[in-house]
């Protein structure tokens, strides 16, 4: 191989390398217990994809079957979300019995009531659950193409703060729309936390480019021996 076309690989793969650690972010937690009904909670795992806009959000619980039957969630890129102004942030509902999940402009209110006021209802997803988990996979597109003031929606990089309350005794309510009409429980607990780091993970074309690359060089470094 030519030094031109090592030159060109090189900087290919770097170039590749560039675009990958700037797109997929994971926040990891694996000792996830915080305040009141926190205690149930094992682990937390989280990507956001900047390009895609592509959202997860999958938790562990310590018992299994877990009583956890609810949820609401706030994620931003730094501080902890439930202090952030009107109208900055979505805000997600989780019902664990219907698996249903309902996102809502959250209004910065420190309450489970945000939906309600002024209840800008965004869009309904579906996630899963099992005995002693939940985990949740959903495009954010038109959730954060919503328009107001300072308004990010779901979305991080770096940093991570995270506004994660659980419930039980949990009971949801529908309107016609899919909007939320009521949301009660029986005890809470949280997970509050602002400013965590998140890790950046590589896409999977960047090891496959990798590879190629490293074969490549070894290939042609076996024949200029030979020669």
């Amino acid at each position: 191989m030519n030094n031109l076309l090592k030159t060109t690989l090189a900087t290919m793969l770097l170039s590749t390398s560039y675009s990958a650690s700037a797109t997929l972010y994971m926040f990891e937690d694996n000792n996830a217990s915080n305040g009141g009904l926190s205690d149930r909670l094992d682990s937390i795992t989280s990507t956001y994809d900047t390009d895609t806009e592509n959202f997860t959000w999958d938790v562990t619980f310590n018992a299994d079957p877990t009583d956890v039957d609810g949820f609401w969630l706030v994620v931003n890129g730094g501080g902890n979300p439930k202090t952030a102004n009107v109208n900055e942030l979505a805000i997600m509902y989780g019902d664990m019995a219907t698996n249903t999940l309902t996102t809502y402009v959250y209004n910065g209110a420190n309450n489970s009531n945000s939906w309600s006021n002024p209840g800008i209802y965004l869009q309904t997803d579906s996630f899963t659950t099992t005995s002693d988990s939940l985990s949740l996979a959903i495009d954010a597109t038109a959730i954060n193409a919503w328009a107001g003031g300072d308004y990010t929606g779901i979305s991080y990089a770096d940093k991570i703060g995270i506004w994660f309350h659980i419930s039980t005794g949990s009971n949801f309510s529908y309107g016609p729309g899919g909007e939320l009409t009521s949301y009660g429980y029986a005890s809470q607990g949280w997970y509050d936390t602002p400013s965590l780091s998140t890790t950046v993970v590589p896409e999977p074309a960047l090891t496959a480019l990798l590879g190629l690359g490293l074969i490549s060089l070894g290939a042609a470094g076996r024949r200029r021996t030979r020669g």
